[in-house]
């Protein structure tokens, strides 16, 4: 009998192809630069940020304008006042009210002070946030009046007059000093013109 030698079993599928080895190099560069690329990037970023906000920090936050009182507050029309009594002195509040009426304000409750306060200055002006020029407007009225800021929703203030309350001011002095430019301070950081306004002597 014959005997058949087994044949050795030719590997010759192991190769690589000659072109692998450059695709997989330049496919690793792409890889690097890419990475480089964006590290870069976003360092540059950070820097930028870091200028703009060095930059901003140095400017003046406040800017000095001159403007005058007619220009910022509302018209006494746009204005709704509450008028309140707090001394014992019967009938002030109707009077008043009355005589804010003729002055062109809209009119809301006239009655004795909800508060139940005895108010020994010339009055109180109480408004919320919305309100804020509707007191200021009302001040150059009723001068040496305590602003008194509340939690109020509304644009509505109140005027709750005192003991040593005795009148409106005349309206040709009003009309002077509202139409008198006064240098302001605007900006952020800085009160509003309407309170700059009605605190500036």
């Amino acid at each position: 009998m014959t005997s058949l030698r087994e044949r050795p079993m030719r590997r010759g599928g192991n190769k690589r192809p000659s072109w692998l080895l450059p695709v997989l190099v330049v496919v690793a560069v792409l890889v690097v630069v890419g990475l480089i690329f964006g590290i870069a990037s976003l360092f540059r970023g950070s820097s930028d940020e870091g200028s703009t906000e060095a930059s901003g920090s140095g400017d003046t936050p406040c800017v000095t304008t001159t403007v005058t009182a007619a220009e910022v507050l509302p018209e006494p029309t746009a204005v709704t006042v509450n008028v309140y009594n707090s001394t014992p002195k019967s009938g002030l509040a109707m009077d008043t009210a009355k005589e804010l009426k003729a002055r062109k304000f809209l009119i809301g409750k006239v009655a004795n002070d909800p508060k139940k306060k005895r108010i020994k200055g010339v009055a109180q002006i109480r408004y919320g946030k919305k309100g804020e020029q509707s007191a200021q407007l009302l001040l150059f009225y009723v001068p040496g009046a305590e602003l008194v800021e509340t939690g109020r929703k509304n644009a509505s203030v109140d005027l709750s007059i005192g003991n040593t309350y005795s009148g409106l001011a005349p309206q040709q002095g009003i009309d002077a000093l509202m139409a008198s430019p006064r240098p302001t301070a605007s900006g952020v950081g800085c009160p509003s013109p309407a309170v700059a306004l009605s605190t500036a002597p």
